[in-house]
């Protein structure tokens, strides 16, 4: 293994090993301890990412007829605070335990 503490991509990879790997890429929020989700204040879509969440939110900008995409009014692809204002942040504070069948996707 070498020093970093990571397997060499020759291994086989364990489940701890993968958890390790996708921490740097983990991105999650709390505030006083409770989950944050990221909601789009144009259509309601909700993400645990923020980053993830101001992608989504510039796919609501228009495009010209040669694939150009148009800037929100006032703001610029990359203008955080354009974005954030388009961000509406909410705290989980109930939490109800359901059946994985409900989850769509599993």
């Amino acid at each position: 293994m070498p020093s970093d503490g990571l397997p060499d991509a020759t291994q086989q990879l364990g489940d701890a090993d993968l958890d390790r790997l996708a921490e740097p890429l983990h991105e999650q929020y709390d505030a006083d301890g409770r989950l944050v989700l990221f909601r789009c204040t144009e259509c309601g879509y909700i993400s645990l990412s923020l980053g993830g969440l101001h992608v989504h939110i510039e796919s609501h900008r228009g495009y010209t007829r040669f694939n150009i995409q148009l800037p929100f009014t006032g703001s610029s692809q990359g203008d955080f605070g354009a974005l954030m204002d388009r961000t509406q942040v909410l705290r989980v504070d109930d939490v109800t335990e359901i059946d994985r069948e409900e989850v769509d996707g599993l």
